[in-house]
């Protein structure tokens, strides 16, 4: 690709995401509460689906705008949770802090997308 059409595209592409990233964000707070309720013992089915759900998007979206390392950590995620509604609580709360600290990541002081894990 030619360097303009390539600059043409990254910026259309850090657009799209300065869009998309408070769903992303809102999905990492449906993966916080889930954490927050299996911390506790309380985990059920409807927040336990959601973070599923939360988890499989943000892997796929986060992926697509490049950002591989938030992406391979909210499948680690949603794998954890496949295995049901009560997974190893210390492994999927440290899964959830380690997402948000790389979602911080995703916006440079700039207003670039950072990428990381490429």
């Amino acid at each position: 690709m030619a360097p303009q059409k390539s600059d043409e595209v990254r910026s259309v592409l850090e657009k799209v995401w300065l869009n998309s990233r408070p769903e992303a964000l809102g999905r990492l707070a449906t993966l916080e509460s889930f954490s927050e309720n299996l911390r506790s013992g309380t985990p059920d089915q409807l927040s336990w689906e959601r973070a599923l759900s939360a988890a499989h998007r943000l892997a796929g979206s986060l992926g697509m705008f490049g950002f591989n390392e938030a992406s391979s950590c909210a499948a680690e995620i949603e794998a954890l949770l496949l295995d049901g509604p009560t997974p190893d609580v210390a492994a999927t709360v440290g899964l959830v802090e380690r997402l948000g600290m790389l979602l911080e990541e995703t916006q440079a002081s700039s207003g670039e997308p950072e990428r990381r894990g490429s």
